[in-house]
């Protein structure tokens, strides 16, 4: 896991997978769905390939976002153009950025990378920078298959030496922040483009309010089969 926290690692990384991930877009339609009414201006937290900040601005969102790796903000601002002044090079630990500047803020993966010191420190920023509500999406330490596939392509590839978390692992961490447990939602999301809200997507029904009862609904039915568990902090006001 420690590969993923260098720089140099990711900068080359992208070569690889930018392209590629431009593909999957559910993550993106997934906080699409949760966003409120009065949540106006957003931030993705480490983007990486920039794909979720993409769809969320063709779907009339006002998001921005940042990377730490110079490669990947590299060409995000030249494959979307159009929002190059939304784009920017900025490490998650120690941003910029005003304090509460933004309503509503949000990462897909990025816990993975660190242990519960690191995480806590960059939560710190996020709550700093956040207003409104924050969300975290994580890999699901409740789902066996899942967990063996990343198992067996870690040995090729270190991109997949990613951390999975439970809900205990979760709580653990949103205790260290003093946040109350009550003031977390968690959904078990990603049904490998297959079923449920990834055959919605798949079908084109992606209105936010569709794809968010399609995962409201399910609650915890589907813990030990999803792929990801997508968690929001509410109440920060």
């Amino acid at each position: 896991m420690i590969e993923l926290q260098d720089k140099e690692y990711w900068n080359t990384a992208w070569d690889k997978y930018f392209d590629h991930y431009q593909q999957d877009l559910r993550h993106a339609y997934y906080i699409n769905a949760f966003l409120n009414n009065d949540e106006h201006k957003i931030l993705e937290i480490a983007a990486g390939s920039f794909r979720d900040f993409h769809l969320l601005n063709k779907l009339g969102r006002n998001c921005f976002a940042f990377d730490y790796c110079e490669n990947t903000v590299k060409k995000a601002k030249k494959l979307f153009p159009q929002y190059q002044e939304k784009i920017s090079l900025q490490n998650a630990f120690s941003t910029s950025y005003q304090d509460k500047e933004f309503d509503f803020s949000y990462h897909n993966g990025f816990w993975g990378c660190f242990e519960n010191e690191q995480i806590i420190q960059f939560a710190k920023e996020q709550l700093r920078v956040t207003k409104k509500r924050f969300a975290f999406t994580v890999h699901n330490g409740h789902n066996p298959e899942f967990i063996q596939y990343f198992d067996k392509l870690k040995r090729y590839d270190v991109l997949y030496a990613v951390r999975f978390f439970t809900l205990n692992d979760i709580y653990q961490i949103i205790n260290a922040l003093d946040i109350g447990i009550e003031n977390v939602k968690i959904y078990p999301v990603g049904k490998y483009k297959k079923y449920l809200e990834d055959e919605l997507i798949l079908q084109g029904k992606t209105d936010a309010q569709t794809i968010r009862n399609c995962i409201e609904n399910q609650k915890f039915n589907n813990l030990f089969t999803s792929e990801k568990l997508l968690c929001i902090v509410e109440n920060l006001e």
